[in-house]
C-alpha cells in the first residue's frame, strides 16, 4: 500500500490518504460469449482434470497463441499489419473477416490472463479488428476443434500430478486400446473413461487413476 500526500500552504507534507498498489501479477479478465456446445466440452475437460474452468480456458488459449501454424492460419484475416514475435503480418483491409458473434445459443466464460497474455490477446485482437473477449472465443474454437491441443493438454495435466508408475501403466493402457481397437482414442477420451468408470467423489486425479489402475490388477 503507498501513501498518498499533499502539501500545505508552508510547504509541510501532510498526509491525504492511501491507495493500495496495484499488485505486478494481477491478471486480467475477459468474458467471451462462446456457443453453448462449446462451453458444455471445455467444462467436461474442467471436470475431468479437476481444473477451475477458468484456468482450462487460460491454457487453451496460450497453445494457439503459441503455434505458429495456428498463428499462419489466422494471418488470413488480418486487418492491420502486426508483429508477432519476429515475423511481421501484412493486414489488407480487404481480407475475410472474422465472425464478429457465434451463431447458435450462446453463453459467457471468465477466463483471467496475466497481464503479457492479454498483451498478446490485445494485439491479435487490434489485427482481427476484434475486441479482446471475441478474440479470446474465437482462440477456444481454434483449439477445443484441434485435439492435437486437447491431447497435449491432458497429457501435460496427467505427467504433473500422477506418479511415474501410473504414468507408464496409463501410456501402455492407451498404446492397447489403440491397438485393439478400429478408432483412435485419444487421452482426453481415456481420462474421461476413467473418472466415468471410477465414479466417486475423490478430489484429486491422482486418486483417480490409482482406483482405476488398482481395479485393473485385481481382474
Amino acid at each position: 500500500m503507498c501513501l498518498q500526500f499533499k502539501y500545505d500552504l508552508g510547504g509541510q507534507k501532510v498526509q491525504k490518504g492511501s491507495v493500495r498498489k496495484a499488485r505486478s501479477d494481477k491478471k486480467r479478465e475477459v468474458q467471451p460469449v462462446i456457443n453453448i456446445e462449446l462451453k458444455d466440452a471445455i467444462y467436461r475437460l474442467s471436470y475431468i482434470t479437476y481444473t477451475p474452468v477458468k484456468d482450462v480456458c487460460e491454457r487453451l488459449c496460450f497453445y494457439v497463441l503459441n503455434d505458429n501454424y495456428a498463428i499462419n492460419q489466422l494471418a488470413q484475416y488480418f486487418k492491420r499489419d502486426v508483429r508477432l514475435g519476429n515475423t511481421l503480418y501484412c493486414g489488407h483491409i480487404s481480407n475475410k473477416s472474422v465472425s464478429k458473434r457465434e451463431s447458435g445459443e450462446n453463453e459467457r466464460v471468465t477466463v483471467r490472463f496475466k497481464q503479457s497474455e492479454y498483451d498478446s490477446i490485445a494485439i491479435f485482437g487490434y489485427a482481427l479488428d476484434c475486441t479482446p473477449s471475441r478474440t479470446v472465443a474465437i482462440l477456444l474454437n481454434i483449439a477445443m476443434r484441434n485435439i492435437a491441443y486437447v491431447n497435449r493438454y491432458i497429457k501435460e495435466y496427467l505427467e504433473g500430478n500422477l506418479t511415474e508408475i501410473q504414468m507408464r501403466e496409463l501410456r501402455g493402457i492407451l498404446k492397447y486400446v489403440n491397438h485393439t481397437s478400429d478408432k483412435k482414442q485419444s487421452w482426453m477420451a481415456i481420462l474421461g473413461a476413467i473418472v466415468d468408470e471410477v465414479n466417486s467423489p475423490i478430489a484429486r486425479v491422482k486418486d483417480v487413476i490409482g482406483e482405476f489402475l488398482d481395479d485393473i490388477k485385481r481382474l
